[in-house]
C-alpha cells in the first residue's frame, strides 16, 4: 500500500506545490491513505538524514512557533533531477482536535560527485498551547525514507504568564494562518493601507554569516504577525540582503498564502560565501538601499506604508542625498522594525545603513525586543496610517 502511494510522489508533489517552495498545511483528503499512515513499512529502504526538532517558543505575534532542522547529506544524490518530499502530521494530544498535515517539497541542484555536503531545510509551524505528538517522514524518489517522531509541550513561562496567546489551545496552522477555527483577518474600521515590506534577511547575530534555523523562523514568523496585524488593500514584498548586496525574492501583489515561497527563498540563500564581485563593490549595500527605496518613491502608485523589517545591518554608512529621487507626490511613511531578540544590553549601538536612510527619508526606527515591543509598533504604524485620512 505504501509503494503504491510512494509511485504517486511525483505527481503529488506537482499538485500539492508545482513551485517546490516551502512548508504548507493540506487537507489530508489530497494525501493518498498510504502516506497518511506514518508507519513503518516492511522492506522500506532507509535513507540517511538528521532531524532536530524545534522547541516551542512565543513570537513577536504571540504565537508558539515550532518545527523542525533537517540535514541530507548530499552525497547520496549525486548528479541532477532528485527530489524529496517531507511529511508533517502533528496531533494535539488534548481537546479532541484531528492531526494536521503539512507537505514540503524540495529539488536539489545538481550535486557533485562524493559531496560531503549537508542540504539543511527547516520546516515551520504556529501552535496554541497544549502537548503535541509529532510524525516526520522524508521520501525521495527512489522511494526511500527515513522517519522521525517526538513529543512538543507548547506553555508559556513563568515570565510569560499574563500573556494572552493569539492562538487557541490544540490549534496548528502554517505561517498564513491556514488551520485556525474561524480565522479571519483584522476588518475593525482601521484604514485599510497600501503596504510595502522590505524584509532584510540577515542573521541576527553579528557574529555569525549564516541564516541559522532560529533567524528564519524568527523572521517568518514576525511577517506572518504584521501582515495579519496590519489591515492593507495592496500589499507589495521584497526580501533583500546587504550581505550580499541583492534582492533575493519580490512580489508585487502578494498574499499571506504565498508565505512558504519566501521560506524557501531564505532556505535557498547562501550566506556563507560572497561572490567576489561583491567583495570589489565596497558600497554596493548602499547602492541597494538607494534602489530599494528609490523603486518605492517613485512607483506609479507609491505606497502609504513603505516597512523595512529584519536584524540589524552590518554597515552604518549613510545613503548620499543625491542618490535619493525626489517624490512626484506624496512620500510613502517610512518605518523600520529593527529585531533585536538578544541584544536587549545593546542600548548604545550605533544607528546601521537602514535606520540612516529612514532617518533621512523622515521615517522612524522602532527597535524589537519583545512580543510587547513589536504590539505597539503595529500600534503606531496603524495611528499613523488613521491621521494620513
Amino acid at each position: 500500500m505504501i509503494l503504491s502511494a510512494l509511485r504517486r510522489l511525483p505527481p503529488l508533489i506537482v499538485i500539492l506545490n508545482a513551485a517546490a517552495a516551502a512548508q504548507v498545511l493540506v487537507d489530508p483528503s489530497r494525501l493518498p491513505s498510504g502516506l497518511r499512515a506514518f508507519e513503518t513499512q516492511p522492506n522500506e529502504v532507509s535513507v540517511r538524514c538528521e532531524v532536530s526538532p524545534v522547541r516551542p517558543a512565543l513570537d513577536y505575534g504571540f504565537r508558539f512557533g515550532s518545527g523542525y532542522i533537517t540535514r541530507v547529506p548530499l552525497g547520496q544524490y549525486p548528479g541532477g533531477g532528485h527530489r524529496l518530499a517531507m511529511l508533517t502530521r502533528i496531533t494535539p494530544e488534548d481537546g479532541g482536535r484531528k492531526p494536521a498535515y503539512f507537505v514540503n517539497t524540495v529539488k536539489l541542484p545538481v550535486v557533485p560527485p562524493q559531496s560531503k555536503l549537508d542540504l539543511e531545510m527547516v520546516g515551520g509551524y504556529l501552535l496554541g498551547p497544549g502537548k503535541y505528538s509529532v510524525e516526520w517522514v522524508l521520501l525521495d524518489e527512489k522511494m526511500r525514507v527515513c522517519r522521525k517522531k517526538w513529543r512538543v509541550t507548547a506553555a508559556l513561562h513563568f515570565s510569560e504568564r499574563k500573556v494572552k496567546v493569539a492562538i487557541p489551545p490544540g490549534a496548528v496552522a502554517d505561517y498564513s494562518l491556514r488551520g485556525l477555527p474561524g480565522n479571519k483577518r483584522r476588518d475593525d474600521g482601521v484604514r485599510r493601507v497600501r503596504l510595502t515590506v522590505l524584509m532584510h534577511a540577515a542573521p541576527l547575530s553579528f557574529r555569525r554569516t549564516t541564516l541559522r534555523a532560529s533567524d528564519k523562523m524568527l523572521l517568518m514568523g514576525t511577517l506572518s504577525s504584521l501582515l495579519d496585524r496590519v489591515p492593507a488593500r495592496s500589499l507589495r514584498l521584497v526580501v533583500f540582503n546587504l550581505d550580499q548586496q541583492k534582492e533575493i525574492f519580490r512580489k508585487d501583489t502578494f498574499s499571506p498564502e504565498s508565505l512558504e515561497q519566501v521560506t524557501q527563498s531564505l532556505n535557498e540563500l547562501e550566506l556563507g560565501s560572497v561572490d567576489y564581485k561583491v567583495l570589489l563593490n565596497r558600497k554596493g549595500h548602499v547602492d541597494l538601499l538607494a534602489e530599494l527605496v528609490n523603486q518605492e518613491v517613485a512607483a506609479d502608485t507609491p505606497s502609504d506604508q513603505v516597512v523595512f523589517l529584519g536584524a540589524p545591518a552590518r554597515f552604518v554608512d549613510k545613503v548620499p542625498p543625491q542618490s535619493l529621487e525626489k517624490p512626484q507626490g506624496t512620500n510613502p511613511r517610512f518605518f523600520y522594525l529593527q529585531l533585536r531578540p538578544f541584544f536587549r544590553t545593546m542600548t548604545g549601538a550605533l544607528p546601521d545603513s537602514i535606520a540612516l536612510a529612514v532617518s533621512r527619508l523622515k521615517g522612524k526606527t522602532l527597535i524589537i525586543h519583545t512580543p510587547g515591543e513589536f504590539s505597539n509598533a503595529i500600534d503606531q504604524i496603524e495611528r499613523s496610517a488613521s491621521a494620513e485620512k
